[in-house]
């Protein structure tokens, strides 16, 4: 009867911890299309040219580093700059996703991605489009994913 019952509780522990895993895997299918959803909200809201739009795709405490190496810190700095930049050399630039090249989960509520993206109309660059590459770590908080942290890097021709 004692090894009915040892067995009995190992059967119903290996269930438990594997009925665990399984909860805790991730619906990526519907993930990604959450985290494309909120890099496209970030491309309409640059080609707005809406600060506030732009920000509140990143948490309250993210933090930015822009493709000349500036740091941004919360929300509200990074809304600020994007409000100069929007009211000055952006204004007329337009803003487009080329891709997302990945989508990385470290846990279920955590993912890293690399969108290649373009822009075009800087005043500061006359007639010139520049390529760029953004890394982003996303947060999924409330159940609605943001940017945490990320950084832009401007590609030089012929970089893929």
């Amino acid at each position: 009867m004692k090894v009915s019952s040892f067995k009995f509780i190992v059967v119903c522990l290996c269930w438990l911890c594997g009925f665990k895993a399984y909860s805790q895997q991730i619906d990526t299918v519907k993930e990604n299309t959450a985290i494309r959803q909120l890099i496209k909200n970030y491309e309409d809201a640059w080609n707005r040219h809406d600060p506030k739009g732009l920000a509140d795709n990143y948490t309250v405490d993210a933090t930015w580093v822009n493709w000349f190496g500036a740091y941004y810190k919360g929300r509200d700095d990074i809304q600020f700059h994007y409000k100069q930049v929007h009211d000055t050399y952006f204004k007329a630039t337009h803003y487009y996703t080329r891709a997302v090249e990945d989508i990385t989960y470290t846990k279920p509520d955590v993912a890293i991605s690399h969108v290649r993206t373009g822009l075009d109309n800087d005043e500061r660059f006359p007639g010139q489009t520049f390529e760029f590459r953004r890394m982003i770590i996303l947060v999924k908080r409330d159940g609605v994913w943001k940017i945490l942290a990320g950084q832009n890097a401007k590609l030089e021709k012929g970089i893929k």
